[in-house]
């Protein structure tokens, strides 16, 4: 699959590992829509509009969280959408986020189809972009150690003489720092047009370690006018109390503008 490719600058050893957050209830499953349907719980549609600059690990754990506040059991289809532009059409872009498994033989053709560069948006943009990881190394730290004796006599009285011998001890200590490196992110025109970076499946297992996805390949397509102007995460949803639950806090986002993007680094 498709996704950011890493150099580091730095040799990096064992990372401090994060514990996975702790949750209440019952967590919704990412299942595929045939074992959705079987739970027989009426489905519904779901969907959560974000803005520029987001982390998509970030929104959709968000995501499912909105999911699991109104007490969907289950979500398929779940869907990453953008509005994107390709010479004055007005296009939406998506990818799909499904359970692990085999993918569906019509993705395929969709993948194949759109690698020829049909539309501008599916062009790759690599970018370099810091950031910062925990970096765990064994020190020896060194202690000097003064140690006080009491020789035998030393005249008639019977008096002790006093010694002292100074050495010097070594132990291990683990000490953990942040230290920056440079990945290459890669992901599409259109998701660079928004300065949205794709989620990472280590990131989600590492909050959800039930949550096992793989992210299709893109797809746009002509927008229906009928469609929300805006980027979204969308999916169906099983069981629960429907979308006032799950987004009763959430507030409104303006309608999005499909951006015409100028990439300056290009991977076709």
């Amino acid at each position: 699959m498709r996704r950011s490719s890493l150099t580091l600058l730095l040799l990096l050893s064992a990372a401090c590992a994060r514990s996975p957050l702790v949750r209440q209830g019952f967590p919704v499953i990412v299942a595929t829509p045939a074992l959705a349907q079987q739970s027989g719980f009426a489905p519904w549609a779901i969907s959560m509009p974000f803005g520029h600059a987001q982390d998509g690990s970030t929104l959709v754990l968000r995501f499912l969280e909105r999911a699991e506040t109104s007490g969907a059991r289950y979500v398929s289809n779940v869907q990453v959408v953008f509005m994107a532009d390709d010479g004055g059409t007005e296009l939406e872009c998506r990818t799909h986020l499904m359970p692990e498994g085999p993918v569906p033989p019509w993705k395929t053709l969709v993948r194949t189809a759109m690698a020829a560069g049909e539309y501008a948006p599916l062009r790759v943009i690599r970018r370099p972009i810091p950031y910062t990881m925990t970096q765990c190394r064994e020190h020896w730290v060194s202690t000097t150690v003064t140690e006080a004796t009491r020789s035998g006599p030393s005249s008639a009285r019977g008096a002790a003489v006093l010694m002292t011998t100074t050495s010097m001890t070594s132990r291990p200590e683990i000490r953990c720092e942040p230290v920056t490196a440079t990945r290459i992110l890669s992901r599409y025109a259109f998701e660079d047009a928004v300065d949205y970076v794709p989620p990472r499946i280590e990131r989600l297992l590492e909050s959800r370690p039930e949550l096992k996805l793989l992210e299709t390949e893109a797809e746009c397509l002509p927008r229906d006018p009928l469609a929300p102007r805006t980027n979204r995460i969308e999916a169906l949803a099983y069981g629960g109390s429907g979308p006032r639950a799950a987004f009763l806090d959430v507030p409104p986002v303006a309608p999005a503008r499909a951006p015409k993007p100028a990439p300056t680094q290009v991977d076709l």
